[in-house]
């Protein structure tokens, strides 16, 4: 399989001693999607937990699937991405939502899967093509 075709569930959230750091603010990251990407939808859900799920497509076509939530740790999912498509969400997120750039740790579906519970940390100031690297680095660390 080709690494940089590959899509899968990527996981972000503050980091586990600054759970909130990010203070997300469901409705405040809704109309920050909304500013910052062609066409959006937005539903606010209520089950077991407070979230809001969200689509967003950036004007190249890059789609976005997922949801965020601020119970317990502030998290944001993104599904079906390849790392090169995720890192161009993840840029956005730190460069122009997150109180500081250095806030952000990951995971990812394959990381879950295998058990692996250990937070990764997003580099705090690279560029785009930088953080597809780590997530690539990540999915291949993770598979072994």
């Amino acid at each position: 399989m080709d690494p940089d075709e590959y899509h899968t569930t990527y996981l972000l959230y503050a980091p586990a001693k600054n759970p909130h750091g990010w203070n997300l603010d469901l409705t405040a990251f809704g109309t920050a999607l909304d500013a910052a990407f062609s066409d959006v939808r937005c539903e606010t859900r209520q089950g077991r937990r407070l979230r809001l799920s969200f689509w967003a497509v950036t004007e190249g076509g890059i789609e976005f699937t997922g949801f965020a939530s601020n119970e317990g740790r502030d998290t944001i999912v993104l599904t079906d991405n390849t790392a090169d498509e995720a890192a161009v969400f993840i840029t956005w997120l730190r460069d122009s939502f997150l109180p500081s750039p250095d806030l952000i740790r990951f995971s990812s579906e394959p990381a879950v899967e295998a058990g692996v519970e250990t937070d990764w940390r997003m580099p705090a100031g690279e560029d785009t093509a930088r953080i597809a690297e780590e997530l690539r680095h990540h999915g291949q660390v993770v598979a072994r």
